[in-house]
Formats: structure tokens, sequence, C-alpha cells
């Protein structure tokens, strides 16, 4: 899912900094509210200050699209770094590429239940619009669309919180001595040695409302 991920983040980055560049001149864009939500999804490296230095050091020389290219690079930057600090399984593959199954695969089958049950509550009402000389099934194509990039949006948005900011505990592999003794004197633990590495469960993370950023 790496491949997959990379975009995600460009796509989240740029919307979190679309949306808060879209009105005004670049002196009156409330960046101290946009590193504010930025650092809830993941460890800002650089500062407004930085940002602001870089471009001539004024807030009117700063662009959307200067920021966007500087954030996507600093949290592609800290993505690798999560990726080299949760390490390797033995088998030599990065215990982030069973994090990313768990998280994208949780947040996915959340986000299309959710989605189903608004698609049926606005076919429920869609029918009250013929009322307003509108066609219901017109409406009920543009609601749905809009609905479902919305769910494709948040995907992505929750998907990368949960990668950057979920706890993961890696389980070491005990020795075969160690593992055989036990077994020998009946203790009655199984599966622990056949993991490498668990991660935290997606499934109950994503019942939080925020990521609780690191």
């Amino acid at each position: 899912l790496r491949e997959q991920i990379t975009p995600m983040i460009d796509a989240v980055i740029t919307g979190y900094v679309t949306a808060a560049t879209a009105e005004g001149f670049a002196e009156d864009w409330d960046l101290e509210e946009l590193w504010k939500a930025l650092k809830a999804l993941y460890p800002v490296g650089v500062t407004i200050e930085q940002m602001v230095e870089a471009s001539g050091g004024e807030r009117a020389g700063l662009s959307a699209d200067f920021l966007i290219e500087e954030l996507i690079a600093d949290a592609q930057a800290a993505y690798q770094r999560r990726e080299e600090s949760l390490g390797v399984t033995p088998d030599g593959e990065p215990v982030m590429r069973e994090l990313e199954r768990r998280v994208v695969l949780s947040v996915l089958d959340r986000k299309w239940r959710e989605h189903l049950y608004e698609m049926d509550y606005l076919q429920e009402g869609i029918q009250l619009r013929s009322y307003g000389q509108r066609d219901p099934l017109v409406e009920y194509q543009r609601e749905g669309f809009t609905m479902f990039s919305t769910m494709m949006d948040a995907i992505k948005e929750e998907s990368v919180a949960f990668l950057f900011n979920l706890e993961v505990q890696i389980t070491p592999v005990p020795a075969e001595g160690a593992t055989a003794e036990s077994a020998e004197a009946g203790d009655g633990v199984e599966g622990g040695a056949d993991e490498a590495a668990k991660v935290a469960d997606a499934d109950g993370a994503a019942g939080a409302a925020e990521p609780v950023a690191a």
C-alpha cells in the first residue's frame, strides 16, 4: 500500500493548505490555525517563520503553491522517519506495511458502511424534492456524488492521521528453546510466537473522535 499512501499524504496536505489560503491575500491567511491543524495530523518539522523567511522575509511573499510544495516534502520526510522508527519484521518487511494494511482497511470499511447508511437516508427523503419542482433522480445523483467525494476525502485524511499517530507495540519473537520449554511447562500460550510484530488494533483506534497527535 506504500504507493497508495504517498498520494494520500499529498492530497491531504494540499487540501489543508488550499482551504486555509482560499481567500484573501497571503498576509491575511491564518497560518497559525493551519499549523495547528497540521500538527494534529503529523509531526510538522518546519515553522511558519521558516516559510516566511524562505519567501523573502514577508508573509506577502508566500504563495499557496509554495506552502503546498514545502509541507508535502516535510510530511513525506516525516512519514519516512516514522517507517524507519518502526523497524522491520524478521522477514525483512517494514512493520509500516502491516500498519498500513490494517489502518486503511479499517477506515475504508467503517467509512463505506457509514456512506451506505447515509445513502439510504438520502433515498428515503429524496421524494420530498419533487415538491420543490426538482427532479428527485437528478438530486439523488448530485448529492450522492458529493457524499461519495466527501467519504473519499475522509478516508484519506483519517488514514494518514492514524498512520502517523497510532501507538505501535512491537512483540518480539521468543527464542525456539524458550518456546519449547513454555510448551512443555503447559503454559498454553498460542499464537504469540507466530507474529513478529503486532500493531495497535486499527478497528478500535478508528472509533476515537480524533487521533492523538504525537
